[in-house]
């Protein structure tokens, strides 16, 4: 995990990782040069399997995941971003599958969207095998950053590209999904924290995944792929761009989400409650 002012959000997504029923891992969590009082509410936590490093110059989330990565000890390697929330049986569940399942480098799951208050959204879209996953590479991948867990000589292999501030996750599956093997649980297994909708942020997105397609071109069926990924993405950055002109982007791009039926937000909610009870419990 790596954090930057993060001190709304990070004590939750501590605890959840706290509450896990597997109880062998370990936390490497890079402060990245946080201003707000991140630090000070890191210090709190005095598990003994949580490692910090604090760093003072801010370097971003690809080159601080490629630190962690070189600094686990573990056989796995768990994605999770600091204002997420992850279920109690989430790593006990991933690493079970990736134990019985050696021929798969990379698991993801299914993930909720919730709001600053804990309403929930929505269901993240997703696949559960390779072929789903990687049914449209020219779009992206169904394969939530914050959900994945997979080998950690994957992730070894397989680095985040240093030069890139968005779009980090989605490069690297483009890079690596013709010899590597993914996989999702169909579970919901994590909270994934959406106050509002970005059209930068989006942009930002699609530009280094179409820089990306463009830059793999090497013959005639990958030219082509980069050329319908240009043009979906760039007729999706168009639509962006007028829902953000009408004010709407966040309401009308969250209608795209599956929606979360009764049995999904009921276990969201204790999952939430259980979090309300222990921040009052700390207070």
């Amino acid at each position: 995990m790596s954090v930057h002012n993060g001190e709304k959000t990070i004590r939750a997504a501590i605890r959840s990782i706290l509450w896990q029923t597997c109880t062998d891992w370990e936390l490497v969590l890079v402060n990245d040069a946080s201003t707000d009082s991140t630090a000070h509410i890191l210090r709190q936590f005095h598990d003994p399997r949580i490692r910090v490093l604090d760093e003072p110059q801010q370097k971003g989330l690809a080159v601080r995941l490629n630190h962690c990565v070189a600094l686990a000890r573990g056989r796995y390697v768990a994605r999770m971003d600091a204002d997420d929330i992850a279920y109690p049986e989430r790593f006990e569940r991933q690493a079970q599958y990736l134990k019985a399942h050696p021929d798969i480098d990379l698991l993801g799951h299914g993930a909720v969207l919730f709001t600053g208050g804990g309403q929930a959204l929505g269901v993240y879209p997703s696949a559960c095998t390779h072929e789903e996953i990687c049914r449209r590479p020219w779009w992206g991948f169904p394969l939530a950053h914050p959900t994945w867990m997979g080998k950690q000589s994957w992730f070894a292999q397989h680095r985040y590209d240093d030069g890139l501030t968005k779009g980090q996750d989605q490069d690297l599956l483009l890079r690596s999904y013709r010899t590597s093997r993914f996989a999702a649980l169909p579970d919901i297994l994590l909270g994934y924290r959406m106050e509002r909708i970005s059209v930068v942020k989006s942009a930002c997105g699609r530009f280094a995944y179409c820089f990306r397609l463009l830059a793999q071109v090497r013959n005639l069926p990958s030219a082509l792929m980069a050329v319908r990924g240009v043009s979906v993405h760039g007729v999706a950055l168009a639509r962006d761009l007028v829902l953000d002109l009408a004010g709407t982007i966040s309401h009308d791009s969250r209608q795209s989400f599956r929606s979360a039926d009764e049995a999904t937000k009921s276990q969201w909610q204790t999952v939430w409650n259980r979090l309300r009870v222990e921040q009052d419990r700390q207070a």
